[in-house]
């Protein structure tokens, strides 16, 4: 299973490796890029449901890191997001 790492920002990201990447923004998403995978969460959720969609959307991430042959997930949530 893909290895989970909390970055603060994703300029944190090595730049050799693919990846996988789950952070908020304005709509939940999916988005294909050259090195990996984007997952994007609401932000606008109320915080309970967020927290409870983040831990799902970070599982399913995982997955599709393992599917892609991918080593990492790196997940970029403030604390206080």
């Amino acid at each position: 299973m893909a290895t989970v790492k909390y970055v603060s920002s994703p300029a944190e990201i090595p730049g050799e490796i693919n990846y996988v990447l789950v952070k908020l923004d304005k709509a939940n998403g999916l988005q294909r890029h050259s090195r990996g995978l984007t997952v994007t969460i609401d932000r606008s959720q109320e915080p309970n449901l967020r927290e409870a969609h983040t831990a799902t959307v970070i599982g399913e991430a995982q997955v599709m890191a393992d599917q892609e042959h991918i080593d990492t997930v790196f997940v970029c949530i403030p604390k206080r997001a």
